[in-house]
């Protein structure tokens, strides 16, 4: 790691080449394969919370909810209804704020509204948290200490996609040694 620019961009450089990485595409994209990968093992742990919240949605709405109530209890909500309109969150993924489950609740129905009715309920979680992780990633003006830096390109590394963000975004540019010395007029080395 060379730095880091404008709190958003940081340079690195590896065998390579000279890299430029957007820690929050970066982030972003670590944290959506951790939160599939988790999703693909099974119901995600749960938090209780200290105050379950109550959402009532339009009779469309909690139909709609009511019917992907499994699928949100496998990405490690709590929800139970609560009368004909009324449902009750009483648990929430880790990577979820408390006060944003009724908004993401009511994002997760316009999704499905949207879809209709050939939704495809991987594909929704796959949004869902393609969503969920942008609110949590880090962002421009975040200050990392080095360590957090080095771990968050490791975990990029690790990545099966790490060039792009889930939302399709490059995560990094690399400049290679070759298109450097190209841009400045040299010519390549010569192996021998």
């Amino acid at each position: 790691i060379l730095g880091v620019i404008a709190n958003l961009y940081v340079v690195a450089m590896d065998a390579n080449g000279l890299l430029i990485v957007d820690q929050h595409a970066a982030h972003e994209r670590i944290l959506f394969e951790q939160m599939m990968a988790r999703l693909s093992q099974g119901p995600i742990p749960s938090q209780k919370l200290l105050l379950p919240q109550t959402v009532e949605l339009p009779p469309k709405d909690a139909a709609g909810l009511r019917a992907q109530i499994p699928l949100l209890e496998k990405m490690g909500f709590g929800v139970a209804e609560f009368g004909d309109r009324s449902f009750i969150i009483d648990a929430q993924p880790p990577w979820v704020r408390a006060e944003s489950i009724p908004q993401l609740l009511r994002s997760i129905l316009d999704e499905m509204n949207e879809a209709g009715h050939g939704i495809n309920r991987d594909r929704l979680a796959e949004e869902t948290v393609a969503k969920t992780v942008c609110r949590h990633a880090v962002k421009a003006n975040d200050i990392l200490q080095q360590e957090e830096l080095q771990r968050m390109l490791d975990d990029l590394q690790a990545c099966a996609n790490p060039l792009t963000c889930p939302h399709g975004r490059p995560t990094m540019l690399r400049l290679t040694h070759a298109e450097l010395e190209r841009k400045f007029g040299r010519r390549p080395m010569r192996e021998e």
